[in-house]
């Protein structure tokens, strides 16, 4: 079996360590170094999460360079714009957090990583560029209830499998890494880690209208109208429920109380009938799964 995280862990540490002292801008140092400690957070939530859903060691092996990688463009983003704005990197450059960090994982990075294999490079990459934006189906978490990532070598899986069944695969890693990156918010809120802003304005009532019906809140979109402020942020962050899909991590949310939690702590009057909303739609959606999957809803 490969040991080819812990390698792959040093080339991600001294990259790190070089990105950060290629500035000697306090914010930006320390924005790196927030990101980096998100970085292990997923690492150790995504780790525990893949154990339980008993994915081999070949697969497990996978899933965390997935995780240790799923945010490599943010240091590159932080140097470039001084912050985390997804938005003002697209303008600058063209390509979300997502699709940087591919960038820098092809431009080399991801050769000296992982030396001894190959055939991992596309699910990584791919995993890295569509945690960001990927919207994955039922069909590509099926894989997750089957016996193909509890009895397969994944590096034989990724030389011979189709194409199709490989993507089901990074699809659904990619979910695990889009579950877990946003457990990891809800933790950086409760831990006092980040303290998001509050402000004195209402929330526009069409945005509360799309929240309350389980619509996207597209950042983008929403700012483009001019209806965006630090409360409508507030309810973007309670949304991230609706994308959840893995049982294992709604189960973490309510085990740990996570929502009332971020409630109390928050003391918003503007959105404060939000949390017991989407507290109840948690339950909901736990009684609603399938064992593995929280099931589509529409």
């Amino acid at each position: 079996m490969l040991k080819i995280y812990n390698k792959a862990l040093c080339v991600f540490n001294r990259y790190y360590v070089l990105q950060r002292e290629s500035t000697n801008d306090v914010k930006k140092r320390n924005g790196i170094d927030k990101k980096y400690l998100h970085t292990m957070e997923v690492v150790r939530d995504g780790s525990s999460v893949v154990t339980d859903l008993n994915f081999n060691e070949t697969f497990i092996e996978l899933s965390k360079l997935a995780f240790l990688n799923h945010d490599v463009g943010r240091f590159e983003q932080m140097l470039k714009v001084g912050n985390y704005n997804d938005n003002e990197l697209v303008s600058l450059i063209g390509l979300n957090h997502g699709e940087l960090g591919k960038q820098i994982l092809e431009n080399g990075l991801i050769k000296y990583e992982i030396p001894s294999t190959r055939s991992f490079d596309r699910p990584i990459l791919e995993s890295v560029a569509k945690h960001v934006n990927g919207r994955f189906d039922d069909k590509d978490l099926l894989v997750l209830s089957s016996n193909l990532l509890k009895n397969l070598d994944a590096i034989e899986f990724f030389n011979k499998a189709s194409d199709e069944e490989k993507k089901k695969v990074i699809n659904a890693i990619t979910q695990i890494v889009q579950d877990v990156d946003r457990l990891d918010i809800y933790h950086q809120i409760i831990e006092g880690r980040w303290i998001p802003t509050k402000c004195e304005e209402p929330v526009d009532s069409k945005i509360l209208d799309m929240f309350y019906k389980g619509q996207y809140l597209n950042i983008a979109e929403i700012k483009k109208q001019g209806l965006w402020n630090s409360n409508v942020g507030e309810l973007v962050r309670l949304s991230f429920i609706n994308q959840i899909r893995l049982l294992s991590v709604a189960k973490l949310i309510k085990d740990e109380n996570i929502i009332l939690k971020m409630k109390e702590i928050r003391q918003n009057q503007y959105t404060k009938d939000a949390f017991d909303f989407m507290q109840n739609k948690l339950e909901e959606m736990i009684n609603n799964s399938d064992g593995i999957r929280i099931k589509l809803r529409n």
